[in-house]
């Protein structure tokens, strides 16, 4: 190798530890940070940023540490435009890696972007005019004006080649990977953690934020159907694990309506270490989504022996294999139909956690960190 290059990661999303940015931001950064530790890295960090402790162990245990940048220039601010491209010019870099397609389309140095999927054009109907405009642009110049395009999956690869006419080898496809601690669940129960969420009943389980795209209401229908079946009436609860989103009241207005206020729980904010036991206690978790990059929170339930029920699009199909049982999304009956197979089906569901088992073996953030490695290598040093 050449003399030692100069590489920062844009790491301001990494106080948003639940969101998913968040989180490829932190176990990329764990994986990838002992793989080279002569390497010289930068980190930028919101202002006050609170970080994972083994990620702020690993900052500084390594032959070359890492120097932490703070800034006060926040995602989608003016200050990110203006303030942020001085900044970075400043520090005299070889390389910097943004997580997320938002980046200061006046910095003009060599960058990476890794863009996680496409959903936000496809459902943007909310957003103001404005903010679509600049949301299409940024991104438009993100996957141009970067030297590489990473992706997390081969479904959104082929989405970006084509949306803005980039050559094939440009985009990179490094799948994300699953976090230890949802590998080999061993406590599969526990009165504590029930009293904690108030989980009473048997639970079918989603994890994930509230957007149009993830397609919520019609799994709180498909529930409807199920929970009037007299088989299930009173004895399974429907269970979303998050916080509540005040900015989609079209959720709990339906429960409501449909008068399932009773048997559909919201667990409010849920401990890291909490996560992987709601998983496995879980009936199955069931993922709606119309539209979805990746989708982490199907491979954690697989990791944790959860029966996953899912959309039976082409981007989950990819990740989850044979491990999972596929509904149409935009049939509420085919839902409920599906997530009733797998409550009444013994030997389905224990297929299902089988192959889910099996599926996981082909992810992990080494291998997500290696391959993110080798083209921060092939950009600095060739």
């Amino acid at each position: 190798m050449d003399s030692i290059k100069r590489i920062l990661f844009d790491g301001r999303f990494l106080s948003l530890s639940h969101a998913g940015i968040g989180r490829y931001s932190c176990e990329l950064l764990k994986h990838l940070l002992p793989l080279d530790t002569k390497q010289k890295y930068l980190l930028l960090v919101g202002s006050g940023a609170t970080l994972d402790p083994k990620l702020k162990e690993l900052l500084v245990d390594r032959e070359n540490p890492v120097d932490v940048i703070e800034t006060q220039a926040t995602h989608y601010s003016l200050s990110e435009q203006l303030v942020l491209p001085r900044l970075l010019d400043s520090l005299k870099l070889d390389l910097v890696h943004f997580p997320h397609f938002n980046h200061p389309v006046y910095y003009r140095g060599k960058f990476v972007a890794t863009i996680h999927d496409l959903t936000l054009s496809q459902f943007a109907r909310q957003s103001p005019f404005a903010k679509r405009i600049a949301y299409q642009y940024v991104m438009g110049h993100a996957a141009r004006k970067s030297e590489r395009v990473l992706t997390v999956s081969n479904y959104v690869n082929k989405q970006l080649v084509k949306t803005f006419n980039l050559k094939k080898e440009k985009v990179i496809t490094t799948y994300n990977g699953v976090d230890e601690q949802f590998c080999n669940t061993k406590d599969k129960s526990s009165s504590e953690l029930f009293e904690k969420y108030n989980l009473k009943n048997p639970y079918l389980l989603y994890v994930g934020q509230w957007r149009e795209h993830k397609n919520l209401v019609r799994l709180v229908e498909a529930f409807y159907q199920i929970a009037n079946d007299k088989r299930w009436q009173g004895k399974l609860d429907l269970v979303f694990a998050g916080r509540v989103d005040p900015k989609f009241p079209n959720l709990v207005k339906r429960i409501n309506e449909l008068s399932l206020s009773d048997s559909v729980k919201f667990t409010g904010f849920v401990e890291d270490e909490d996560l992987p036991a709601i998983y496995a206690n879980a009936e199955a978790f069931v993922f709606p989504s119309l539209a979805e990059g990746f989708g982490i929170p199907g491979l954690e339930a697989q990791s944790c022996g959860t029966p996953l029920i899912a959309s039976d699009r082409e981007f989950f199909k990819e990740i989850y294999s044979t491990g999972a049982h596929y509904f149409d999304p935009e049939n509420v009956s085919d839902i409920a139909e599906k997530i009733s197979q797998v409550l009444d089906d013994k030997a389905l569901k224990k297929s299902i956690v089988q192959r889910g088992y099996d599926n996981i073996k082909r992810f992990n953030w080494n291998l997500t960190a290696t391959k993110t490695l080798e083209v921060y290598r092939e950009i600095v040093y060739k």
